[in-house]
């Protein structure tokens, strides 16, 4: 530990934190740090509603359905951090593996890979803390029940920022930890980025309890009796069935990779499905975060459904039962839109960081004479090969899981799949976005040999 303590001036430098790199990971911390924050802002004004002049127990509903929407945001935020978590990660594996080829110990390498993740994470999240003080201003105008939050009210205690901030710092570390214990820190391990092969029965087993769990969870939930098991329930649920489309995602990747290779005509088609094949959870963070948020969209569309026969319900009523479809509408759309800020930033992130971890494949394939042009041509395959796949699967988890809760008919309405098939085209557009930012990139890491 003194030896990375002495070393880490060398890591963390103004050099380093103000590079491309750094600033891009900063400011995915930041925006990470102020959307979640704002989320949870809002769902602490809804929770301190005050609700005993509502008899009908129509702003209970308001709070369970700010849960909900929270317990669906919580998993992409975390994706976002780990995304840039794995950025600083690649940015350093040359001076890493420099220090292992001198001798420096594997505990020494260590603290400096997760030393300077956390530092960025740690300033990032805190810049977003200024973002979320910004983002309430017109945040809070946004009206529920004919007025709005409130600005006072979104604001969060001291205690709930800090641990806002405590756990993205500590999502970096660990995702930078889980990173370098796949390479064999040993002094050509890092150099090389010799990863450990072996099949993946941890994450196949880990899926399969997954769904048990989800099922067993649906079961209690739908016989429930009280409100705050039926809360409770709700809110796991869907918490689990994102943490499920997150571990199965990657096995679904590295099936279409598979297939694609064996159906690959042109030699960029097979190369680009033997780079997912290699490497499936890189390409899996690609496009997780559309993946989750497809699965928002099938939710969102359901409760979309659901507000055809509540208008119906709620004609010539009046209180709290007359503004309960427009805010729900409302809430439907901020859900929608924070996830699709959350895919626009984990995208240019993870794009970012699979360009740097593919450069020296890049450099090989075009000193043995592959155009740029070509090259470049990769990045998009390799990202856009299973996008509507994994889309399809997280959909399809989603649209199983809202089937019991809300029936077949709200399942299947032509607002169901209006909203998911519009938010599934915005994703991909971004995604395709996003690639056409990183051609600089991929020009400059192929053309460095040669340079």
């Amino acid at each position: 530990m003194r030896a990375a303590v002495r070393l880490l001036p060398l890591f963390v430098r103004p050099r380093t934190v103000l590079s491309a790199q750094g600033i891009l990971m900063a400011i995915a911390f930041a925006a990470c740090s102020a959307l979640f924050l704002t989320v949870a802002g809002g769902l602490w004004a809804f929770l301190h509603w005050d609700t005993t002049p509502d008899g009908s127990g129509v702003l209970v509903m308001y709070k369970i359905l700010a849960g909900i929407a929270t317990a669906l945001l919580v998993v992409p935020a975390v994706t976002l951090g780990q995304a840039a978590a794995n950025l600083a990660a690649r940015s350093e594996t040359d001076r890493l593996s420099g220090l292992s080829l001198l001798g420096a110990s594997s505990r020494t390498i260590t603290a400096l890979a997760v030393s300077s993740p956390v530092i960025v994470a740690a300033a990032g999240s805190v810049v977003g803390i200024g973002g979320y003080f910004a983002l309430l201003a017109p945040v809070s105008l946004i009206p529920f029940q004919g007025r709005g939050l409130g600005y006072a009210n979104m604001l969060l205690p001291w205690w709930a920022v800090l641990t806002a901030v405590g756990l993205l710092v500590m999502v970096s570390a660990v995702a930078s930890v889980m990173g370098l214990r796949k390479l064999a820190v040993s002094p050509l391990g890092v150099r090389t980025r010799s990863l450990e092969s072996h099949f993946p029965w941890a994450r196949i087993i880990v899926g399969a309890i997954g769904l048990v769990v989800l099922y067993v969870l649906l079961q209690i939930t739908l016989n429930a009796s009280g409100v705050a098991i039926l809360v409770a329930g709700l809110l796991l649920s869907f918490m689990i069935a994102l943490l499920v489309i997150d571990v199965l995602g990657v096995l679904f990747v590295r099936l279409v990779a598979h297939l694609s290779a064996q159906r690959a005509r042109t030699a960029d088609r097979l190369i680009a499905a033997r780079l997912v094949s290699d490497a499936p959870k890189q390409y899996w963070r690609q496009v997780s975060g559309l993946a989750m948020t497809s699965f928002i969209a099938v939710v969102a569309g359901t409760g979309v459904s659901m507000l055809v026969q509540i208008d119906d319900q709620a004609d010539g009523a009046a209180g709290p039962e007359a503004l309960l479809a427009g805010d729900m509408r409302t809430g439907i759309l901020l859900t929608l839109v924070i996830a699709l800020l959350f895919i626009t930033v984990s995208a240019a992130v993870n794009l970012t960081a699979q360009v740097y971890d593919r450069a020296p494949t890049y450099r090989e394939l075009h000193a043995a004479g592959m155009d740029e042009g070509t090259v470049a041509s990769l990045t998009v395959r390799t990202t856009m090969m299973p996008v509507v796949w994994v889309s399809v699967l997280s959909a399809g988890l989603g649209l199983l899981l809202v089937l019991p809760l809300a029936g077949f008919a709200l399942v299947m309405s032509p607002a169901t799949f209006l909203i998911m098939l519009s938010t599934v085209v915005v994703g991909i557009l971004v995604l395709r976005a996003g690639l056409l930012l990183t051609r600089p990139t991929v020009r400059r890491v192929t053309l460095a040999e040669s340079a």
